[in-house]
């Protein structure tokens, strides 16, 4: 029997060992976004991080960090390369995380679509997380168009999604017969309906 995935938001208190939950710390009062992560190595990640109340200040704080091997801040995005085992395991496990995730004040607030033995495992992971909401099913609504539909499926299953790519935009735009700059102007097109909707469906909760 499969187990039903659900659409849950969590709050967790982040280990010391994280750069980021020692951060946010040490500035209570800002909140800050990670908007996306992946895994280098088993214990190696990149964190994109990013808030509206940047400064120099926290840039100093996370160079510091003993965990942090290189940090670099790409316009108003800061990508974090660290030392990290954290959810490693877990991550693996073929849940999904809603990016971005909010983080303030040492608690780290994610949105997931996981069935009930992940958040367990998770729980286990993050002794004292909490679970703030559980819905049933996680469905925004994105109007596209025939063509829209087409090119990213294909760019879908394909892995242009993946992490890393691949294919490129190059050869993606050879396969659909179409130039690059058309190609590139339709995925930011469904990206920017994609974070609307989603923004909008959170706003109704």
């Amino acid at each position: 029997m499969i187990a039903k995935i659900k659409h849950m938001t969590i709050e967790a208190e982040l280990p010391t060992v994280m750069p980021i939950g020692d951060l946010s710390r040490k500035y209570p009062e800002t909140t800050f976004n990670i908007t996306n992560g992946h895994w280098l190595k088993k214990d190696e990640r990149i964190l994109y991080i990013t808030s509206k109340d940047w400064n120099e200040e926290h840039h100093k704080t996370l160079k510091k960090h003993k965990a942090v091997m290189h940090l670099e801040k790409i316009g108003n995005v800061v990508m974090i390369h660290m030392k990290s085992n954290i959810l490693k395991s877990f991550e693996q496990k073929n849940m999904t995380i809603i990016y971005p995730t909010t983080l303030k004040n040492g608690k780290h607030k994610i949105e997931f679509l996981i069935n009930e033995k992940q958040l367990n495992d998770l729980k286990q992971v993050l002794p004292g997380c909490k679970v703030l909401q559980i819905n049933d099913s996680y469905n925004p609504k994105i109007e596209l168009t025939d063509r829209q539909e087409e090119i990213v499926s294909k760019a879908q299953s394909l892995g242009f999604f993946k992490y890393p790519r691949e294919v490129t935009l190059t050869e993606l735009a050879k396969l659909l017969k179409i130039s690059k700059a058309t190609l590139s102007q339709t995925l930011r097109t469904v990206e920017n309906k994609a974070i609307n909707n989603i923004l909008n469906w959170r706003g109704n909760q």
